[in-house]
């Protein structure tokens, strides 16, 4: 898999292997040689929930890529 920043991908949480609700919607914002930065987000215009920083191996290995999450709508209630 090719990592390319200002893509989104979905990142596996390795507590969790068997409930894909704890995986995490985040976007690269940056590469080294060795290592991924990424920012987790709720979508693409909402704010940074946290920075991280993970080699490129284990990033490989976590995450798969994934379109830009979307605003959930929300119902007025009755």
């Amino acid at each position: 898999m090719r990592i390319q920043i200002n893509h989104w991908y979905l990142l596996a949480h390795t507590l969790h292997p068997d409930n894909r609700d704890h995986d995490r919607k985040v976007i690269v914002t940056g590469l080294d040689r060795k290592s991924v930065f990424f920012d987790q987000k709720d979508g693409p215009d909402r704010p940074t929930i946290g920075a991280f920083m993970l080699s490129q191996a284990s990033f490989r290995r976590l995450a798969t890529e994934c379109n830009p999450p979307t605003p959930e709508v929300i119902k007025p209630s009755p």
